[in-house]
């Protein structure tokens, strides 16, 4: 077996008043894999992020070790592991409005992660960025680059986004929840272009959603949080095979997935005898 991309041993975050956000987090996922991390809103999944990412807010206290490529990031120094997870790992945020910097054109931003971090020319810089946004299909290229964010839909920005991530040619990428703020049509085909995108390259993604629509859609594993801890590693085949397999809580989560294409579909929320002997196991 090859070795993992991201390892995450022991992982727990805690707030100044010592209540942890996580806790205890185990989490392995190989080379080429689209891991979605899934769970209610609270449940730790944007913050698993953050604490790979090493953009945890100011205040937090980590501990446990997270290892990209082998590299135990936690053991290096703070400018040592910005670097490296600058090589390694990119971000595609869930609000294209404020990741991008709004006086700056879309070509200068798209193009310093791969000067700083490759050490291309400029030019050639800037070829790849054209190339990215024709893959995320976005349409008059051209006039994209030179555009600022405020110019463009929404939609497009996330393509923007998604194509900067794949741009310098990341092992592994965090998709914190990129399609909540996109209506269902074009957070399909933003879907669609991450996985394309991803299949031709090979990189793993840590896909964080809550929605387990798109769970189906995207990964190959998931791994449900609740309260900061993992309830469970499942494939996603046999998670939605509807034969009873999954931990009660991941099968309570399909059922409150909202059913679009039925006005009379009942709402079904996690039953409160589900929650509470989750959080009976957990205090096991």
């Amino acid at each position: 077996m090859s070795a993992p991309v991201l390892e995450i041993s022991n992982l727990s975050v805690r707030l100044p008043n010592d209540l942890k956000v996580l806790n205890t987090v185990d989490l392995r996922v190989e080379p080429g894999e689209v891991r979605a991390l899934v769970g209610e809103s609270g449940a730790g999944k944007s913050m698993l992020g953050k604490a790979v990412l090493g953009i945890l807010p100011a205040g937090l206290r980590q501990t446990g070790r997270i290892t990209v490529l082998g590299q135990a990031l936690d053991q290096l120094p703070a400018s040592v592991r910005r670097r490296e997870v600058a090589r390694h790992v990119s971000l595609i945020p869930q609000d294209p409005l404020t990741a991008l910097n709004p006086v700056r054109p879309i070509a200068a931003q798209m193009t310093d992660a791969m000067v700083r971090i490759h050490g291309w020319p400029r030019r050639k810089a800037l070829a790849r960025a054209a190339d990215l946004l024709e893959q995320v299909h976005i349409r008059d290229v051209a006039r994209v680059l030179k555009s600022y964010p405020h110019e463009l839909s929404g939609g497009m920005r996330q393509r923007v986004l998604i194509a900067a991530a794949f741009a310098t040619e990341p092992k592994l990428i965090v998709a914190d929840e990129p399609t909540t703020a996109l209506d269902a049509t074009v957070q399909r085909e933003i879907l669609r272009i991450i996985r394309g995108l991803q299949q031709e390259t090979g990189t793993t993604v840590l896909f964080v959603t809550h929605d387990m629509g798109v769970v189906a859609q995207i990964s190959q594993r998931v791994t449900v949080l609740f309260g900061g801890r993992v309830v469970e590693h499942i494939d996603t085949e046999a998670l939605f095979a509807g034969a009873g397999q999954g931990h009660a809580y991941s099968r309570a989560l399909i059922r409150a997935t909202p059913d679009w294409t039925r006005s009379d579909a009942p709402f079904a929320p996690v039953p409160p005898e589900v929650i509470a002997d989750l959080m009976q196991e957990q205090t096991r």
